[in-house]
C-alpha cells in the first residue's frame, strides 16, 4: 500500500501577519505624533501667555496709576492711558518720544535726573519729585523706577509708575498746621488752668480748679518744679480750694510732688483740701508729719511771711 506524501508546511496565521503590520506602522507613524504633542503643547503655552499678557495689560489700563517704560534713550516705549491723559496726547503718539519731547522743560529736567539716578546706582528706586508746569504750578509725583532686560533684543529697558500726590501732600500740610496749632492751645489751657503765680518773692502759689486727676497732677508737677528751680523759690504753695474732687492717685502725685520741691531746696505747701481729697490723703496712709497742711490759702501765705521774717531775723 502506497504512503500519503507529508503535508506542506502551514503558513503563518494571519493573525500574526497583522500583528505585525500594526507593529510596522505604528513606528512609523511615532515621529508624526510627537510633532502633533509637541504642536499642541506648544499652541496651550502660548495661549497662556497671551492670556496673561491680555491680562497685564487690563491691570495697566485700569490702575489710577502713570505706567511707562523707556529705552536706554530715555524715549518711551510703553505708557498706558494715565500718561496719555496726562500729556494731552494719544499713547501711540508718545511712542518715541521724550519727556523734552512732551511736557515742560522744568519738570522735564527733574524727570531726566531721576532716571539718570536709576541708570546709575540700578535696583529698585522710590523718590517724591516736584514737576513745576511753565506757568509755575507744582505738582507733587511719587515715582518708582527700576531696569530690566528685554527679553527678544536683551536691551536695558527702564521701567517704572508714578502717582499725583498733590492732594496727599496739601491734607498733610493742613493737618499737621491743625495739630501744632491744637498743640499750642493746648499749652495755652493748661497755663491757664494750673496758673504758677509768684505772689511773694521767690513764693510760688499753684491755684487749682475743676477735678483733679492723676494726668494733670503730673503736668503741675513738671511745670512747678522747672518754676521752682528757674525763680529760685523757697516756698511753693498747692492751694486745692477749688478743687472739686481727687482720687489717691491724685493724692499720690500731691505727695511726690512736694517731696520733689523739698529735693529742690524749697517747701512745699498743701492748702484748702477738699474733702474727697482729705479721705484719699488718709487712705493712702502716708505720714503727713513731714508735709504743711493749711485750711486756706491766705493761712499759706501768711506761713510763708512768717517763715521768711523769721529767717530775716
Amino acid at each position: 500500500m502506497r504512503e500519503a506524501p507529508p503535508p506542506p508546511p502551514s503558513e503563518p496565521p494571519i493573525r500574526d501577519e497583522l500583528e505585525e503590520l500594526r507593529d510596522e506602522l505604528r513606528q512609523k507613524a511615532l515621529p508624526g505624533e510627537r510633532l502633533i504633542d509637541t504642536h499642541r503643547r506648544l499652541v496651550g503655552e502660548s495661549l497662556e501667555r497671551r492670556w496673561r499678557a491680555d491680562l497685564l495689560e487690563q491691570i495697566a489700563e485700569c490702575l489710577p496709576i502713570n505706567i511707562f517704560a523707556k529705552d536706554s534713550e530715555h524715549r518711551y516705549v510703553l505708557a498706558n492711558r494715565n500718561v496719555s491723559k496726562l500729556a494731552g496726547r494719544e499713547s501711540s503718539e508718545l511712542i518715541g518720544k521724550t519727556d523734552f519731547d512732551l511736557g515742560p522743560e522744568r519738570a522735564a529736567r527733574v524727570i531726566r535726573a531721576s532716571d539718570e539716578r536709576v541708570l546709575a546706582k540700578g535696583g529698585m528706586l522710590v523718590e517724591e519729585l516736584e514737576l513745576e508746569s511753565d506757568a509755575g504750578e507744582k505738582r507733587q509725583v511719587l515715582v518708582g523706577k527700576t531696569l530690566v532686560r528685554s527679553g527678544q533684543s536683551d536691551e536695558q529697558v527702564l521701567i517704572g509708575f508714578s502717582i499725583d500726590i498733590t492732594e496727599n501732600k496739601r491734607v498733610e500740610r493742613e493737618l499737621r498746621d491743625k495739630i501744632a496749632l491744637i498743640e499750642q492751645q493746648r499749652a495755652v489751657i493748661r497755663a491757664l488752668s494750673t496758673p504758677i503765680i509768684e505772689v511773694w518773692d521767690r513764693v510760688l502759689t499753684v491755684p487749682m480748679l475743676g477735678a483733679l486727676d492723676g494726668a494733670r497732677a503730673g503736668v503741675v508737677m513738671e511745670d512747678l518744679l522747672a518754676d521752682v528751680s528757674r525763680r529760685g523759690a523757697r516756698f511753693a504753695i498747692l492751694d486745692l480750694t477749688g478743687v472739686e474732687a481727687m482720687d489717691t492717685d491724685t493724692a499720690a502725685h500731691l505727695f511726690r510732688l512736694v517731696q520733689a520741691i523739698r529735693l529742690l531746696g524749697a517747701e512745699g505747701i498743701i492748702t484748702g483740701v477738699p474733702p474727697s481729697g482729705a479721705q484719699a490723703m488718709v487712705a493712702l496712709g502716708v505720714d503727713l508729719k513731714g508735709i504743711t497742711t493749711l485750711a486756706s490759702l491766705r493761712e499759706g501765705l501768711s506761713y510763708c511771711m512768717r517763715r521768711m521774717r523769721a529767717r530775716a531775723a
